[in-house]
């Protein structure tokens, strides 16, 4: 199971009875608009990045063995109408970042949000980031 779907799967079931969806579907643009905007009080999760690089390469015996850190960032999306926002959308967010703990095998389990007001929407983006350590 990949980072995405376990966080999917964990966002599903903490929203479940909240006032915001969760949508499996990618935050494709529809238009000129990205779909989050459109579709208000849905939670939008993007596709997972990953950046793997070499700490270090150690000896063992008389094989090399290199050590190396895998990254992976993932952009989640919520938009809610400014003026009139859910009710419960501080438990909302709170579920959100806390479905990082969902996650793994992973030493950094990372999660922040941003505000922004934009016409009339209230768009909260939360960034994700996990980090893992392997060898070969």
């Amino acid at each position: 199971m990949t980072i995405r779907d376990t966080l999917l799967a964990n966002v599903t079931t903490s929203l479940a009875g909240t006032s915001i969806g969760v949508s499996s579907e990618l935050p494709w643009n529809s238009g000129q608009s990205p779909l989050y905007t459109k579709n208000m009080k849905k939670f939008y999760l993007d596709e997972e990045n990953q950046d793997i690089s070499t700490m270090f390469n150690t000896l063992q015996g008389t094989h090399s063995c290199e050590v190396y850190q895998t990254e992976s960032t993932l952009t989640g999306y919520i938009s809610v109408d400014a003026k009139n926002q859910p009710n419960d959308i501080t438990a909302v967010v709170s579920s959100v970042l806390n479905s990082r703990l969902s996650v793994g095998n992973v030493f950094i389990r990372e999660c922040v949000v941003n505000t922004e007001i934009e016409a009339d929407r209230q768009l909260y983006t939360f960034e994700y980031r996990f980090v893992k350590v392997n060898d070969n």
